[in-house]
């Protein structure tokens, strides 16, 4: 197999709007599937569209099509190329070559981390996800996730607020932000992270991108987190390929029987690894763990706290146990919430993110079981 053989069929694919790794394969590679004459096309199920690039591909310019590339931004490595993720080449089916566009290569050296998880997530599962991306990618560690709605996109945005990098594998082509909302965010990854695809620029999204997407984003981590997901979740399909490559599988628990967190459940009592906050991320990552936060000096804070050890409570009956108005109990525990000292079950009860032995002094990061 040669460079300039997978580039003209690259070339060809791009054109045609085909993905070409799986048929270069049932060909025999891509310089055979260059040479192949319309009946051989034919037999293999190639698109008549296509057929007529691999054609014109014989004679193509690659230097201009890399330039017309580089028009959006784009550059094209194969897998013959330096550039090319070194993850990737653990994939059975490894695409011929992969669309890069941002700031940053994606060095080989670096370690990173895949954080995914449901697109419709709660807000404990996205203040969750932003603080263990801001937390690896703030130890040097890259963050790997999709550029979905929900946990991807708190990731992303966690991994950039710490000034880290993060990587976006998408489900369309590169000079596409998807979803439209997530345009900002996309702006943010260029400018300060990197875009991965397997798709071309101007290739629309499409339903069955994302779940073939999501081998890349296994194959790119040596860990994979599972922050929130259902029984039917692509996020399973994502921790089901990095399983396949023998990456670490970790996954955040939710509340007994509650749906959104059926898939991560399934997965722990599958023997996937434990994941309640940044001390445990640090185990699998091989970092440092963060440094034990002080405890709440306001008194109102810590009544709060001391009261919620082992008993889950709601807003209003913590408003009526520590004495505070409806008003002033709901901003102190969104602060604590936002702080990482609570969290909230599947029924909306506050509970305890970290242990709180007010007698032992300042807490530690470990979450209380």
């Amino acid at each position: 197999m040669s460079a300039e053989a997978v580039m003209r069929v690259v070339i060809a694919a791009a054109r045609a709007g085909v993905e070409p790794s799986a048929l270069s394969r049932r060909a025999g590679g891509p310089e055979a599937l260059l040479r192949a004459s319309a009946r051989r096309l034919d037999r293999l199920g190639a698109p008549e569209r296509l057929r007529d690039e691999l054609r014109r591909a014989r004679t193509a310019d690659i230097d201009a099509y890399r330039l017309e590339l580089a028009g959006s931004g784009t550059s094209c490595v194969t897998v013959f190329d330096q550039g090319y993720p070194a993850g990737l080449h653990d994939l059975h089916d490894p695409p011929l070559a992969v669309f890069l566009r941002g700031a940053l290569p994606l060095a080989a050296d670096r370690p990173a981390v895949a954080i995914v998880g449901a697109r419709r997530s709660s807000d404990t599962g996205l203040r969750l996800a932003r603080r263990l991306g801001g937390f690896a990618a703030g130890a040097g560690v890259a963050v790997v996730s999709g550029m979905a709605l929900g946990i991807d996109g708190a990731a992303h945005a966690g991994a950039l607020d710490a000034g880290g990098v993060t990587v976006a594998v998408l489900g369309c082509g590169t000079d596409i932000a998807y979803p439209r909302s997530h345009r900002g965010l996309y702006a943010r990854i260029l400018e300060h992270g990197l875009a991965v695809s397997e798709y071309p620029p101007g290739t629309a999204p499409a339903p069955w991108r994302f779940p073939a997407r999501n081998r890349l984003i296994a194959a790119l981590a040596r860990t994979v987190v599972i922050v929130e997901a259902r029984v039917r979740s692509g996020a399973l399909i994502t921790a089901d390929h990095a399983l396949d490559l023998g990456r670490d599988v970790v996954a955040v628990p939710g509340a007994a029987g509650s749906s959104a967190s059926a898939g991560t459940n399934g997965l722990i009592k599958s023997g996937a690894g434990l994941v309640e906050d940044e001390a445990d991320l640090s185990v699998w990552l091989g970092i440092d763990a963060p440094a034990a936060p002080p405890p709440p000096a306001d008194p109102a804070a810590r009544r709060v706290l001391e009261g919620l050890s082992g008993r889950p409570a709601y807003a209003d009956d913590i408003a009526a146990a520590t004495g505070l108005g409806p008003g002033s109990a709901a901003a102190l525990l969104s602060r604590l919430e936002i702080d990482g000292w609570l969290a909230r079950d599947a029924s909306g009860r506050y509970i305890l993110a970290r242990s709180w032995t007010p007698s032992a002094g300042p807490p530690s990061t470990a979450t209380a079981r």
